[in-house]
């Protein structure tokens, strides 16, 4: 499934990057600064981390997050800013954990350990693709870096065919996450095979889903039944903004009752009223760190103390279906409220403000939803096999 050390980046991730370069230019500096800048200055330096170790009880090896965080602020300011500080203080931070085989080693190879490697995973590729072919890139860099990102790739993909395909971390958001990072680092090679692998999954998150639009792995969770349809959530949307940059439209695919939509529908109506997921919370599968399923964590509407914003995925969604009554629900619940953004997230790839929020919103006071926005490239759903 993996790209194939020696080979080069062909491709686009997560977006046209040409395109929105251009809308960038095009944002008020201000503006412009709110979404892709850190006020990191110096940046900070890790040490690579080699060894991930599992977590036996609820929770991942956290140990990379700093990392991860500079990660995806320096993308953001080297791409959104044109920043040279950033651009190079984040090859030369790419480098160093790719020659000090970072993530190499997990000890066990657990579920939590390969799930802790693909949420750093994610944003390092996109990370990758955005300063590969710059100027600081040399290219001993530039096949080192690929190197490793490939390597660990190819682990994941090896390890999705090695699992029970009835278990469930082969379902749920596991599966999500794993098929997002193998889907990013395809399409950047132009790998149809891995491409096709993230459109399976997508898929059968679609058939999995209830007619309300619950995702029945995600909602037994007890307290945090709407924490997970949420996480479920966020691969899912990058993964179809991954397939729209190749002409595959997964955002209007439907499998039975299920559409992306209605999963968003059902996450919005659960903040409003709990008591429609009460239902299936009652199953309490896992739910530490909370233990009532009758009382829903809606934690994950606030930024993170980590500098996170795990609602980072409504950029995107928002800016491609702008009209949309959950679009609409979406800004009035998280970017109406001050001190939003930027919203940036793992889960979803990096600084989704910097590199989804829409001109024309952000050259706008809130008060006005103002024109539209610029329309984004068409997509077709007779470009899914």
């Amino acid at each position: 499934m993996a790209a194939g050390h020696g080979a080069e980046p062909t491709a686009d991730i997560l977006f046209d990057s040409e395109q929105r370069r251009l809308e960038l230019d095009t944002m008020p500096p201000e503006e412009r600064r709110l979404r892709c800048g850190s006020g990191e200055e110096p940046w900070p330096n890790y040490k690579a981390i080699t060894t991930i170790k599992d977590t036996p009880d609820y929770g991942i090896d956290e140990r990379a997050e700093p990392f991860a965080l500079t990660v995806m602020q320096a993308a953001a300011a080297a791409f959104g800013l044109d920043d040279p500080a950033a651009r190079q203080h984040l090859i030369e931070l790419l480098d160093r954990w790719a020659d000090g085989r970072a993530f190499t080693k997990l000890q066990p190879p657990s579920d939590n350990a390969y799930y802790a490697v693909e949420r750093s995973l994610l944003p390092v590729i996109v990370a990758y693709w955005l300063v590969h072919d710059a100027p600081e890139m040399s290219r001993d860099r530039s096949d080192r870096i690929a190197a490793w990102i490939d390597g660990l790739v190819e682990r994941s993909a090896l390890r999705r065919k090695e699992l029970d395909q009835q278990s469930r971390v082969a379902n749920n958001n596991h599966s999500y996450l794993n098929a997002s990072v193998i889907m990013a680092w395809a399409a950047l090679y132009g790998k149809l095979g891995g491409l096709q692998l993230g459109v399976e999954a997508y898929r059968q998150a679609l058939a999995t889903m209830r007619d309300d639009g619950s995702l029945p792995l995600e909602t037994d969770r007890g307290a945090r039944a709407l924490w997970y349809q949420r996480h479920a959530l966020a691969s899912l949307v990058t993964m179809a903004e991954i397939a729209a940059v190749k002409n595959i439209d997964l955002y209007g695919l439907e499998a039975g009752a299920g559409t992306i939509h209605l999963a968003v529908q059902f996450l919005l109506e659960g903040i409003e009223d709990p008591g429609i997921v009460r239902p299936y919370a009652l199953d309490n599968f896992s739910p530490a760190p909370d233990t009532d399923p009758g009382v829903q964590d809606l934690g994950f509407l606030e930024p993170r103390g980590h500098g996170r914003h795990y609602m980072a995925w409504i950029e995107p969604y928002i800016s491609r279906f702008p009209n949309h009554p959950n679009s609409q629900r979406l800004s009035k619940l998280i970017l109406n409220q001050a001190g939003s953004r930027p919203l940036i997230d793992d889960y979803s790839g990096g600084n989704m403000s910097c590199l989804f929020a829409s001109m024309a919103e952000a050259a706008q006071p809130r008060s006005n939803p103002g024109p539209k926005p610029v329309p984004r490239p068409q997509i077709s759903a007779n470009n899914i096999r």
